[in-house]
């Protein structure tokens, strides 16, 4: 199944932010940074990535779940699916 949704662009620049924020923390790492900046800088890429995640996913929710929906294509395993995928970003 690909990707929901037509802004390929803006998850991909999405994307290159996170990639640079990792990069960030290898440098912070490597230059013996301050342990609460390099936190913090961590905590921004999990928020970061997070974000990223929910987008994706609302834009499953809004195309590939209800395109499904609407064509009754094995209900259950859907709902499975989906329950799953949450349960993933709750933790």
């Amino acid at each position: 199944m690909a990707l929901c949704g037509d802004d390929h662009k803006s998850l991909l620049n999405r994307i290159n932010r996170i990639e640079g924020q990792v990069r960030g923390l290898r440098k912070m790492v490597e230059d013996d940074r301050d342990c609460l900046a390099t936190l913090k800088q961590i905590a921004a890429t999990n928020g970061a990535i997070r974000s990223l995640g929910m987008v994706i996913l609302e834009e499953h929710l809004k195309g590939c779940v209800s395109e499904a929906i609407r064509d009754k294509e094995s209900d259950k395993e859907l709902i499975h699916q989906v329950i799953d995928i949450f349960n993933k970003f709750s933790r």
